[in-house]
């Protein structure tokens, strides 16, 4: 079976989606279920805790299911913290200059890339580490690093983050880029989509993926079109309205 990190290098098509306060394990299970490919639980926004993040976590290292984490801010504690508990890798905010994903590869990466803290007897090696040299490599090569462009600054930086060694895959956050476009709410405008072709072009010319965030599919497919790979597309809370509202509605329209 393909990881992840095999799928992003080969720069294939992965669908996800965001777990954004539901903190019950099996939600986990619940989307692997349904059919996506990856996770991404959302400690920027969302309230959950590290001890829930570990459950969901572990619960998706059991049966295959990546957990990516989108944490609140680049900072050392909460990416060591992420990782060591078996996270597979990080979605990072407002990333807006190829220095600032340099600081997130730098405690995310063990030497020589980066400058990870050390601690192996953790459920990132299954409590049972490899020889310290081995674990080392392949940690690094395991956990993806995704970072979210929110602003008109990231897309003029676009290039030189993509060439950062150690990031995977570029990811726009569009309702930020929208809003710092003056564009708050409208995700159409040409400026969003000129956006977006800097991204897709950007990441090609590096070999990389890239990709969005939205709950509209028809939207996701257009960004398929523009060159996109990667995508994650609502949330446990949106796609439980949808049934939701859905139901109620089929429910009045007899």
């Amino acid at each position: 079976m393909e990881t992840l990190k095999q799928k992003l290098n080969a720069r294939k098509t992965v669908l996800g989606t965001m777990l954004s306060e539901v903190a019950n394990p099996n939600m986990a299970r619940i989307m692997k279920a349904a059919g996506f490919e990856l996770i991404i639980v959302d400690c920027e926004h969302g309230y959950f805790d590290f001890s829930q993040l570990a459950a969901i976590a572990s619960l998706g290292n059991g049966f295959g299911l990546p957990v990516l984490v989108r944490i609140p801010e680049i900072r050392r504690e909460w990416i060591t913290k992420a990782l060591d508990m078996s996270c597979d890798g990080l979605l990072v905010p407002m990333v807006n200059t190829a220095q600032q994903a340099l600081e997130v590869i730098r405690y995310a990466k063990y030497q020589p890339l980066g400058e990870r803290g050390i601690s192996t007897t953790r459920a990132h090696t299954n409590y049972n580490p490899p020889p310290l040299g081995e674990y080392m490599r392949q940690a690094n090569e395991r956990t993806c690093i995704l970072v979210q462009l929110e602003t008109a600054e990231a897309i003029a930086n676009v290039r030189e983050i993509a060439a950062v060694d150690g990031v995977d895959a570029l990811m726009i956050g569009p309702n930020d880029l929208a809003s710092d476009l003056g564009s708050p709410g409208k995700l159409d405008t040409d400026e969003m989509f000129q956006a977006i072709e800097t991204v897709a072009a950007a990441a090609q010319e590096v070999g990389k993926s890239c990709g969005i965030i939205s709950s509209g599919v028809s939207y996701l497919q257009r960004c398929k079109g523009m060159g996109m790979n990667l995508f994650s597309c609502n949330s446990e809370v949106g796609l439980l309205m949808k049934a939701a509202r859905n139901c109620v509605k089929e429910f009045h329209s007899c």
